[in-house]
């Protein structure tokens, strides 16, 4: 089965033991199913170094962006033309990486949810639509929930 994977992180950045943690779900996901797209927002931190290391490690996943449509934290991540989707505003881009995938993978810079911030806004709408998560922690620990073969 193909898989659709979609990304969400701090734009403060990832630590080295997220980002090792990041490279081992992708090793142990694509173990099972084929992983097909990589999607993220395109943004400076997580998803920047996340589309480095899929670019280096795992060149057959197409990597899509859904940039925002405010550039200040934009990171102008490189793709196929025909992988790159229209300039939206962070909430509404963040809802349309969560609908367009399978499986979030989210790398916030705390343990602790908090309201006014967009990656954990994405975690609480990919639980909301009942999609599969890994939550990667800066200390590396993660969680996995809403797993669909639980």
């Amino acid at each position: 089965m193909q898989q659709r994977i979609g990304i969400t992180g701090s734009r403060k950045g990832t630590t080295p033991r997220q980002l090792f943690r990041f490279h081992i779900i992708l090793l142990n996901i694509s173990k099972q199913n084929i992983i097909s797209e990589l999607h993220h927002g395109d943004c400076v931190g997580f998803d920047e170094e996340a589309h480095k290391l899929v670019e280096l490690n795992h060149k057959n996943i197409n990597i899509h962006i859904h940039p925002p449509s405010y550039h200040k934290h934009r990171a102008f991540c490189e793709t196929d033309d025909k992988f790159m989707h229209k300039e939206k505003p962070f909430l509404i881009r963040n809802k349309d990486i969560v609908n367009v995938t399978d499986i979030l993978i989210a790398g916030p810079n705390s343990r602790k949810g908090k309201l006014r911030s967009g990656t954990w806004s994405t975690i609480r709408y990919a639980l909301k639509k009942d999609k599969e998560i890994y939550i990667i922690y800066p200390d590396g620990a993660w969680e996995h929930k809403n797993a669909l073969k639980e």
